[in-house]
């Protein structure tokens, strides 16, 4: 048995729609916290429980009978995420996991502009010590991270970025998903750590032409500060910790913290990464 934390979200949803066009729907247990949520997937073979980072008890239910756990990476705080990644780990010992597939981030240091990337650190250190097998994919940006960005630039021409000749190694929800697929069902993938990167790096320059060349409009890439995409955020009503954490997101992006091409994609999903070309021609 497979169960996957965390199931509603962009990567669960992606990973259980990766697992059930493989037939194996009926091996994955769907662990989150409200199971309403994934009712229909009950008719799509897949077990659906209910699991709370933040109560042990359910996570251990969770995952009793389970010989592989797929950890998606919680959210909050560096401590928030440490202690719920904490409590997963050890519901796993208690529950006799075998393994666990733990969902990281390129770069994972404390040194990292990305603030967030010192809960990735802790919880690769504690996976490493905890005696259970374990393999990490650290998985770059998203391309959807930059969705909202992708349209506006469609309408206004201007394609707002941190340091807008930085290349990033963008992936999709469905190379993840894929990749983490190949790296439970696939052998010799124990106490392996890959790279989950596109296989070409693109700058938002880069991006901006191909999005001039696929609208027919032309769009110029614009180097903003990143307080200005942490304000943005403070307008959209989104939390402090959520505006400043994801502002160090963009910032590491924007040092080319995120540069780094890979073939771990293709090595575990068995297909080439997702290129820009085919992911912003739903832009146009």
């Amino acid at each position: 048995m497979i169960v996957i934390t965390a199931a509603s979200g962009k990567l669960g949803t992606a990973l259980a729609d990766a697992f059930k066009a493989k037939s194996l729907a009926g091996q994955v247990r769907l662990a989150v916290r409200s199971p309403d949520k994934l009712a229909a997937r009950k008719a799509e073979g897949f077990e659906v429980v209910a699991a709370d980072y933040d109560d042990p008890a359910s996570l251990k239910a969770a995952f009793a009978g389970a010989e592989t756990v797929v950890l998606i990476s919680g959210a909050g705080t560096n401590d928030i995420r440490t202690v719920q990644h904490h409590h997963a780990i050890e519901a796993a010992k208690a529950a006799g996991v075998t393994r666990i597939v733990y969902t990281s981030a390129t770069n994972p240091v404390s040194a990292s502009r990305f603030d967030w990337a010192k809960a990735h650190e802790a919880t690769e250190a504690e996976l490493k010590a905890s005696g259970l097998a374990w393999t990490i994919l650290r998985d770059n940006s998203y391309f959807s991270n930059n969705d909202l960005l992708f349209a506006n630039a469609k309408a206004s021409g201007v394609l707002p970025f941190p340091g807008i000749d930085a290349k990033v190694a963008y992936v999709s929800h469905e190379d993840v998903a894929d990749s983490i697929v190949g790296a439970v069902t696939g052998a010799g993938h124990a106490g392996k750590v890959y790279e989950i990167a596109g296989d070409e790096a693109w700058s938002a320059v880069e991006l901006a032409a191909l999005l001039s060349e696929l609208t027919g409009k032309e769009i110029k890439a614009l180097d903003v500060p990143v307080s200005a995409f942490e304000d943005q955020f403070r307008a959209m009503g989104l939390p402090e910790w959520v505006a400043t954490g994801v502002g160090s997101f963009y910032a590491a992006l924007g040092a080319g913290e995120y540069a780094a091409t890979s073939g771990d994609v293709a090595l575990l999903a068995g297909r080439p990464s997702t290129g820009a070309r085919a992911y912003l021609k739903a832009f146009a």
